[in-house]
This record gives C-alpha cells, structure tokens and sequence, in this order.
C-alpha cells in the first residue's frame, strides 16, 4: 500500500516539517554546529550521527537510548549510498541530473521515491518503515548540506 507525504522548509531553516494527508507526522531537524540530526516520523525518534572527514559515515540511533539501529555509507561521487539496517542493505541514489528526484530501494526495486522543488517536496513510500524514510530524505539533505558547504568554500 503506497502513504503519500509532503514536506516543507522555509529558506536557510534547519527544520524540515513532513506531513501525512495535510497533517503533521514528523520532522528532520539538524543541530546547529553540530553533526548531529534529528528525526520523527509517525512516533518514531531517530538520530543521525555523522562522523568522519573525507570517509564520512552515520549512525542512525535510537531515540532516547541511542542504541544503533543502522549505519549509512557514501560513495565518493556523493550520488549514492547504502544503509544497512535490520541486518538487510538499501541502496539510495539520485534519480536525476538536477538531484531533485532519489530513490531508496533494495533488490527488490524501488521502495521509497522522492521529489523536491527546492522548499518542499513530496516521498511517495511502498513501506511502512519510519526509519528507512527518514534515513532516505536525511541522506539527500546530507548530499545538500555538502554541496552547499563546497560551494562556500570555492
């Protein structure tokens, strides 16, 4: 059964609101000066703890004991990653040339894809896994943290 979810941010926010049916499920808030980012869908807490420089790799906890639930790895070309997750492996990827559509699948195909028009967006899930949605819309805010971060530094 495919849940259809919104999303919107105001510019330079942190806070990334995810709506269920035009109603609030959840949020992806990243912590100022800090590698962390926090995540809630449908009642689940999640945290994302990044670490590394140049190999850089995250945690995703649980909320409030921080036991690991996942890690996600990237590539090099910051076009794709994986989770692994429930002892299973999803692989995420953008789905276009402009970045503003990615997908997380398996080998099964695709289960979660989502759109972006800058400020908000739209995740379409043939799942019911909080956590596996969060960590898919997480990654690509990582990937754009990232860019955003170079283009600063150019």
């Amino acid at each position: 059964m495919e849940t259809q979810f919104t999303w919107k941010t105001k510019l330079f926010s942190r806070k990334f609101d995810i709506f269920r049916y035009d109603q609030p499920a959840g949020e992806l808030t990243k912590e100022g000066f800090s590698r962390k980012t926090y995540g809630e869908l449908s009642g689940w807490k999640v945290i994302f703890d990044t670490k590394g420089l140049f190999k850089q790799e995250t945690s995703i906890l649980n909320q409030p004991d921080s036991l690991v639930l996942g890690t996600i790895t990237y590539n090099l070309w910051k076009s794709k990653a994986e989770i692994s997750y429930n002892n299973k492996v999803y692989t995420w990827q953008f789905d276009n040339f402009w970045h503003t559509k990615w997908s997380l699948g398996n080998e099964n195909g695709s289960l979660v894809r989502f759109h972006s028009n800058n400020i908000r967006g739209n995740i379409e899930s043939y799942i019911d896994d909080p956590v596996l949605i969060l960590a898919g819309f997480f990654i690509r805010n990582f990937y754009r943290q990232r860019q955003k971060q170079a283009a600063a530094g150019a």
